[in-house]
């Protein structure tokens, strides 16, 4: 097909497999919107959640099948609607698209807003930027959102994963003393930067802290058990939060959930760190075409990389 570019979409909420690949016409960019060619995309938990009909973005599209799935973006301007100002034609660029009711970055090309996006000065081959941006972002605006003191130390769980790494490492720039909990070897990104405390010890006394819960679930409420009234939480799984909340409410313990917004601002910051050396992202790529093999991969909890999707691969 002239002009057609292939997509990885669902035509009905399911298991792994309802991925399927097809070949669209490529679209044209209204006036504030840009074309760009997916250099990468990444997958995040939203995506596997959504895919298997769970969550708001599900509930807000379960009519609107067949529906591409991903926000996260690096690629290249291909072309610009008239009232773009900011980006032209062969910039590169990286951020988090559509976010959350319109997915659409598990494809070869897409559309984005001119808001969406901030310019780069990267090579075809950093792959990894567009694992950095809803991540990224999370990790950034859950530490804003816990507004600790430079005096207090910030505990992180899940420090071993992609938000919880980055966190980690985000809270270090930003001169925090950074204690992980972990019952496993920290990655060497966040071993640099945080002290290393088991979940044992930290449950073992309570005291007034400021936690970071990324795991959620079971493990966020024992964590709950190290910490005294007037203590602060904010947990990031959605699926959780409102169980963590009232959790934390019984014991005196502020507690708040976060949804990532897109931020320029702080994406800039984070690809600035990025670019200078600061921040490190354990990730392995695979074809787009193997995005169903790679949400099976998550699902099963069989890797604490970043999976990036190369469309072009």
């Amino acid at each position: 097909m002239e002009h057609g570019y292939q997509a990885m979409v669902i035509h009905a909420f399911g298991e792994p497999g309802v991925l399927k690949p097809v070949t669209l016409s490529r679209p044209k960019p209204g006036e504030h919107e840009l074309l760009i060619k997916v250099l990468s995309t990444a997958i995040n938990p939203i995506d596997v959640k959504t895919r298997a009909g769970i969550g708001f973005a599900a509930e807000q599209n379960k009519h609107h099948l067949p529906m591409s799935l991903g926000y996260d973006l690096f690629g290249e301007v291909v072309a610009c609607g008239e009232a773009v100002k900011t980006l032209k034609k062969g910039d590169k660029v990286m951020g988090m698209v559509g976010f959350a009711t319109q997915p659409g970055t598990y494809a070869q090309y897409c559309l984005a807003r001119e808001n969406e996006l901030i310019k780069v000065d990267a090579v075809n081959e950093d792959a990894v930027l567009s694992g950095l941006c809803l991540a990224g972002l999370t990790a950034f605006q859950a530490l804003s959102a816990l507004a600790c003191p430079k005096s207090q130390p910030i505990y992180i769980n899940g420090a071993n994963g992609t938000v919880g790494s980055l966190a980690a490492q985000i809270a270090a720039r930003m001169g925090y003393q950074v204690v992980a909990i972990s019952r496993s070897e920290l990655p060497k990104s966040v071993a640099s930067c945080a002290q290393q405390m088991s979940y044992d010890q930290f449950v073992a006394e309570q005291r007034k802290g400021y936690l970071l819960d990324v795991v959620g679930l079971e493990v966020g409420k024992r964590c709950l058990q190290g910490l005294s009234a007037h203590s602060r939480v904010v947990t990031i799984p959605t699926l959780s939060q409102n169980e963590i909340i009232a959790a934390a409410n019984e014991q005196g313990v502020t507690a708040c959930g976060v949804l990532v917004v897109k931020n320029n601002a702080q994406l800039k910051r984070i690809y600035q760190w990025y670019r200078q050396g600061h921040l490190e992202l354990a990730h392995c790529t695979m074809p787009l075409s193997a995005a169903g093999m790679a949400h099976q991969r998550l699902e099963q909890n069989s890797s604490k990389e970043k999976v990036i999707l190369l469309p072009w691969t």
